[in-house]
């Protein structure tokens, strides 16, 4: 009996377990299954994303209207334009048949002309206006260049200034060279001469004063130039002491520097200094004595500074033959040219 128990138990175990074999089973294959028919309907499944579109906008050129009065004045308008018509053509008018029955012109007589510029009248007013300073003014407006030479010396510029020593020792230097004074002259008047009408020029001598033809720059027109001439034939001379009687410019610096300062003040492109470069100046407490050319060399270095270019400066040296420091003067006279972009020349021993 018990082991009939024990069989029954045993079987009806085994029966349990099996069945439950098969559950799992049964459920294993359901979910296959399962997964199987998502698997298939995911192939014909579609996604449809909805797309949004801009709904058109309708746009319609803007109408303009004109007003009534501005239409019909548009209207008017294009009425005149086509209306109107190009002018009709009148035929040139002639004096032929003016002049057939007018009587002859009489005779006018040749007269000869003379140009104003030489008229006398017309002289003597350039030298007032040079005077003035006014012509001087107005010729640096329009200045023009011109070609010149003085003792073998030639430049090319617009306004020139000349500064001729008329020293008793200068004097002395030119005759010593074999020459005349009048040389001196001749190469002025010669310089004079050969000036376009629009270049400016000057002229001062000098001692230990000096004296000008002008107190400006003046343009070198036909009557200026015979004005010069006439100045040049009256004063140019050897005056020696007699022209020192001249105020200085300024204070007790007279000479040459006195002279430099002058020439500067004009203004000038091109400077010829004729001279046996034995220069003198009064002094302070009276009586004379020789002015170094170095300070001539440093009165010009600040001179130049004031213009708004260089003036080139040509010195043409006369030795004196009675001057022992003639070296040391040449030198001098050597130095003012090449460091103010001129030439020098020496004429004599």
């Amino acid at each position: 009996m018990p082991s009939t128990l024990t069989g029954r138990f045993r079987a009806k175990l085994e029966n349990g377990s099996r069945t439950r074999r098969k559950s799992r089973l049964f459920s294993l294959t359901q979910a296959i299954i399962v997964i199987a028919l998502i698997l298939l309907c995911a192939r014909f499944v579609t996604v449809l994303v909805t797309s949004f579109r801009e709904e058109p906008v309708f746009t319609a050129p803007k109408t303009i209207y004109l007003p009534q009065r501005e239409l019909e004045h548009q209207m008017a308008v294009t009425e005149f334009q086509n209306a109107a018509s190009t002018p009709a053509t009148i035929p040139a008018l002639t004096t032929e048949s003016l002049l057939a029955n007018m009587p002859a012109l009489p005779q006018i007589p040749n007269v000869d002309f003379t140009p104003v510029e030489n008229e006398a009248m017309v002289s003597e007013s350039d030298a007032l206006f040079g005077e003035s300073g006014l012509m001087g003014a107005l010729g640096a407006i329009s200045s023009q260049a011109s070609s010149v030479s003085f003792l073998g010396i030639t430049e090319e510029a617009a306004r020139f200034v000349i500064i001729v020593d008329v020293s008793d020792s200068f004097e002395a230097a030119v005759e010593a060279a074999g020459m005349d004074f009048n040389v001196i002259k001749e190469e002025s008047e010669k310089l004079i001469n050969n000036l376009n009408a629009n270049t400016l020029f000057g002229f001062i001598q000098h001692v230990r004063a000096y004296d000008t033809f002008q107190d400006n720059l003046i343009p070198a027109t036909v009557a200026n130039k015979g004005l010069a001439l006439k100045w040049l034939d009256k004063n140019l001379k050897k005056i020696g002491k007699n022209l020192a009687v001249v105020p200085p410019v300024y204070g007790h610096r007279n000479g040459i520097l006195t002279v430099l300062d002058f020439a500067f003040k004009m203004q000038p492109d091109v400077i010829f200094l004729i001279s046996d470069g034995g220069y003198f100046a009064n002094r302070e407490n009276g009586g004379a004595g020789p002015v170094p050319l170095g300070d001539a060399l440093k009165l010009i270095g600040s001179l130049q500074k004031e213009l708004p270019s260089d003036v080139r400066i040509h010195a043409i040296h006369f030795p004196d033959p009675r001057e022992r420091n003639d070296d040391r003067i040449g030198s001098g006279m050597r130095r003012i040219a090449e460091r103010n972009d001129g030439q020098y020349r020496k004429i004599g021993r």
